[in-house]
């Protein structure tokens, strides 16, 4: 019997396509799999017959992922879990996986840490990034169940409450088939963060000023300061739509507010 380890893979899926798959395919790793589907219309009876999984669904569109990922660590029967979106994958073959199968196993058995982040690798365009912000990110998805706790509705961040260390457990991320899919879903995720921005004609003032300001920084963050200019004409074209990324988020802000200042009842 292929060995697994007592930890729980949880996955948030709205993917019908071959990079969810992956993402399950890797995730066999562990005792127990916890798949959330959000009306991702994959045929689950076929994928039962050749994967291990429990699966729950979500059919309301979520909008606070932090909410939903905390929901899934209640229902958690093991010591620990990995979250792992459903375009990642710990390996795109046998040998990779079962790398990232032992350094996992390494960091239970130590004991040392409540919660590690992994390194998380970008693949845009058919080729991994290796400059820029998606340049070998560290993130946190790797913790103690009782230790962890997930913060903000989009981009959503780990806290652990107790020791935190690094591990060189590698992710692939797989984020975009194609431009068009990633600048949909920078405009989906800045309408989600917009309504992190706070109200008031003090924030709308400093909203104007980020406006302004930020989507250039970002770009030249993304693209000279983090050297996005050596990965080619793909750290050209993230740079540029991550600033649209930047601006978009305070474009949905006016919007959101103009909203509701026009759908106030008239006296």
């Amino acid at each position: 019997m292929k060995k697994v380890l007592p930890v729980t893979i949880a996955i948030i899926t709205h993917r019908l396509d071959t990079r969810f798959i992956a993402s399950l395919r890797s995730s066999q790793i562990a005792k127990n799999v916890i798949v959330v589907d959000n009306n991702s219309n994959n045929d689950w009876e076929k994928l039962k017959k050749n994967y291990n999984f429990d699966l729950i669904s979500h059919e309301k569109e979520i909008v606070d992922f932090a909410k939903t990922r905390n929901e899934v660590l209640k229902i958690i029967k093991t010591d620990w879990v990995f979250f792992l979106d459903s375009d990642e994958t710990l390996g795109e073959s046998a040998e990779i996986i079962q790398s990232n199968q032992d350094k996992i196993e390494n960091i239970m058995q130590q004991n040392l840490f409540d919660g590690v982040s992994i390194i998380r690798r970008d693949v845009f365009l058919g080729k991994e990034l290796m400059f820029g912000e998606a340049g070998n990110t560290n993130i946190v998805r790797m913790f103690k169940v009782k230790n962890g706790k997930f913060k903000k509705n989009v981009h959503e961040i780990a806290q652990i409450n107790g020791r935190l260390g690094r591990s060189d457990i590698i992710v692939s991320h797989f984020s975009h088939s194609d431009i068009s899919e990633f600048i949909t879903t920078v405009a989906n995720y800045s309408q989600m963060a917009s309504l992190n921005e706070a109200g008031g004609n003090e924030a709308r003032i400093i909203n104007i000023l980020k406006m302004i300001f930020f989507p250039p920084l970002k770009f030249l963050q993304n693209y000279v300061f983090k050297f996005g200019f050596l990965d080619g004409y793909r750290g050209l074209i993230y740079a540029t739509i991550m600033s649209l990324h930047s601006l978009f988020v305070r474009v949905f802000y006016f919007e959101n507010n103009n909203l509701e200042v026009n759908n106030e009842p008239k006296a």
